[in-house]
């Protein structure tokens, strides 16, 4: 039976007040989840350059990983949305019970792959010196790997249920926390290299904050009941159906960030570590957009549960103006303060900083780009997963990613002598690239939303 809908203005009201609400929220959640990787910069950057260039390198690939994991896991959101808004308990238990197993699976993947980086970098012919700071890295921060998956599970759920009270606490001790420990552990009173006791903070840090989520879940009173009933069986192939092709979205998005920062180790440390920095605040400006899509996906897809088209549409409607207005004001910031960012996220500026922020300054401008482009795209594709539509042309998008994108920038960046600037007109190509196959494929859903 259908919700009956109430008057068209009464739904503009109803659905941007959603968004704030929710939306909002989880933005804010974005923003203070990066606060720990850039106090990692931070923290890395008042080690000097080269570490900078190592611990960016390590990061992005990382990243890598991580980002993966969120694209697979994303596909218990719309599952878990729908299956409560259609009143469903049982089918939305499924998906979160699905999303646990896997992200168990993931986070052991992960650990095992990057424990095999330090030896991949050396092969790739990246500079030893870097390489040796790298492994150190990586090995304080090996046994965290597995908890920051598995978190992702935990928070993911919470946000299909719309339970997000205990988000920004939890996040906000986990800040808390690390700076504290990457204090007390730098400080050289436990006889720790540099890089070992940031690693070693992250792995601290990453345990604590998946406990402070397992708890929150486990009282979480919007739950569906019954989840830690393992007898009643798993989602797992509509979790996998829906969350594998995000899932290789994710890891071709991020594997072009993370090939370009390979492709800029070859032109140097300074290169390299400013193109980490410009990365990092990519990273952050992002976080807007990636809070407004999770509560968008949300709230999509408790509404086609609830089968309230019209609303669904105002949903539509107000997620994609609001990201669009604040992608555009984010990307003004950073190209009008490029060098005060890059002196922020060095914070004490160690030698060489001059000179990174040189390097820097022009990639800013390419990053503004970047982000509004990649904005319009997070959410876009988070909308079309909240309405589970996998269709197969976010396969084009990967193709993008990776053809145009890696193969452009390294054409432009070796074949034309461009350096960093090539690779950064081979990120903006790719994006736009994704933007207009995105584009094309939402026009074509959208008629069909107007047409029930």
């Amino acid at each position: 039976m259908l919700v009956p809908n109430p008057p068209r203005p009464n739904l503009w009201r109803q659905e941007a007040n959603h968004l704030a609400r929710s939306g909002v929220t989880l933005a804010f959640n974005q923003l203070l989840q990066i606060a720990i990787p850039f106090v990692t910069t931070s923290m890395t950057g008042r080690l000097g350059v080269e570490a900078l260039a190592a611990g960016s390198l390590v990061g992005n690939i990382f990243l890598l990983l991580f980002i993966t994991s969120i694209g697979v896991l994303q596909g218990l959101v719309p599952l878990v949305g729908i299956g409560i808004g259609a009143g469903n308990e049982q089918a939305a238990a499924r998906a979160i019970r699905a999303g646990l197993v896997m992200a168990a699976a993931m986070g052991l993947v992960a650990t095992a792959i990057m424990a095999c980086v330090p030896w991949m970098l050396a092969r790739a012919g990246q500079d030893p010196a870097l390489v040796a700071l790298a492994q150190r890295y990586i090995m304080a921060m090996l046994p965290g790997y597995l908890p920051s998956i598995a978190g992702i599970a935990l928070r993911l759920s919470l946000i299909a249920a719309n339970d997000l009270k205990w988000l920004n606490p939890i996040i906000i001790a986990g800040i808390a926390f690390n700076i504290a420990c990457n204090l007390l552990l730098g400080g050289g009173s436990f006889g720790l290299d540099g890089l070992t006791a940031i690693g070693l903070t992250i792995s601290l840090t990453n345990w604590l904050m998946f406990g402070m989520l397992a708890l929150a879940f486990l009282r979480a009173r919007r739950i569906p009941a019954g989840v830690r009933d393992w007898r009643a069986g798993l989602a797992l192939r509509d979790v996998l159906t829906l969350g594998i092709p995000v899932g290789a979205i994710f890891f071709t998005e991020t594997s072009l960030f993370t090939g370009s920062s390979v492709l800029m180790g070859y032109f140097g440390k300074v290169s390299l570590a400013a193109h980490g920095i410009v990365l990092l605040w990519l990273n952050i400006a992002l976080m807007m957009p990636i809070g407004l899509s999770q509560a968008a996906m949300a709230r999509v897809a408790f509404l086609l549960g609830q089968r309230d088209f019209d609303a669904l549409k105002h949903a539509v409607a107000a997620s994609l103006v609001i990201g669009s207005m604040f992608s555009i004001a984010i990307g003004a910031i950073l190209a009008a303060n490029s060098d005060g960012l890059v002196r922020l996220a060095m914070w004490s500026r160690p030698s060489g900083g001059e000179d990174v922020i040189a390097a820097a300054r022009n990639f800013f401008y390419f990053c503004a780009v970047t982000q509004l482009l990649s904005g319009l795209i997070i959410l876009m594709a988070s909308i079309l997963r909240g309405l589970r539509d996998a269709n197969a042309v976010l396969w084009l998008v990967m193709i993008g990613y990776w053809g145009v994108g890696l193969g452009g920038a390294a054409v432009l960046a070796f074949g034309f002598g461009l350096g960093g600037i090539g690779i950064w007109t081979g990120i903006v190509l790719a994006f736009m690239f994704a933007v207009t196959i995105l584009a094309i494929r939402f026009l074509r859903v959208l008629p069909r939303l107007r047409a029930v």
